[in-house]
Parts: structure tokens; C-alpha cells; sequence
């Protein structure tokens, strides 16, 4: 929140959005959309890492973290796509492959960073 002439405060009073907030915003709009059940709900969390998501989609926000990489423990018999965002750029990079059981996940060792993973059903491709 930055201040402006007009003193309204953007959070409190509504109005136009300034600088990079209202694309932001709109990306994370578009990656909660993606969602089967179009919301993100809170998921067990560790102490350094918020987790959200649904039975299909999952995702864990490290925030102010720098890891160089995570590892992640992903549901007996399940099967996912594993996708790195960037918040602050606004990117999503897939990786290849899928994932199953203990995955290590490579981080850029940056700020701002999420892992997205994407439950594969059987039949489909990702």
C-alpha cells in the first residue's frame, strides 16, 4: 500500500488500483481460476511453507524463503505435474515429467516463489 495525494487507501475505500498491483493481482486470479474448484482452501502446512489448494491441485507459497530446492511428500498411488511460479515476475515454468511419493523440487533460491502441483488422472495427459 503506497500513499497517494488523494490519501484513499485502496484496501479500505476501493477506487483505481496504481503501478503493478492490478496485473498481479489479475495473475493470481488466473492461477486460482485454473483451480477445479475455482478457490484456493487452506491445506496442512509446515512452519516455513502456507500450502493451499483442493484434492486436484496444490499449492505451496514460500514467500520471503530463498531454498535452492524442496522436498515434497505427495500421496500414495498419485501421479502429479509440477509447476514452478514465479509471483513476482509472474511466470509458470511445468516441469517435465510427473511426479510421485518424495519429489525433490529445484527452486531459483529467490523470493516470491511457489510450487504448483496438478494431480495427473489416469488416461490424461498432464
Amino acid at each position: 500500500m503506497y500513499y497517494n495525494e488523494e490519501e484513499i487507501l485502496w484496501w479500505s475505500k476501493g477506487g483505481t488500483l496504481h503501478g503493478e498491483s492490478a496485473a498481479r493481482i489479475g495473475f493470481l486470479a488466473s492461477i486460482t481460476a485454473e483451480m477445479p474448484s475455482g478457490r484456493i482452501e487452506p491445506l496442512p502446512s509446515s512452519w516455513d511453507l502456507l500450502c493451499g489448494g483442493d484434492d486436484e491441485h496444490r499449492i505451496a507459497y514460500f514467500g520471503l524463503g530463498c531454498s535452492a530446492f524442496r522436498w515434497l511428500q505427495l500421496p500414495p498411488g498419485t501421479q502429479w505435474k509440477v509447476d514452478l511460479i514465479d509471483t513476482w515476475n509472474m511466470t509458470v515454468e511445468t516441469q517435465e515429467g510427473v511426479a510421485e511419493g518424495r519429489v525433490k523440487v529445484t527452486l531459483p533460491g529467490r523470493e516470491y516463489m511457489a510450487v504448483r502441483l496438478r494431480r495427473v488422472t489416469p488416461g490424461s495427459q498432464g
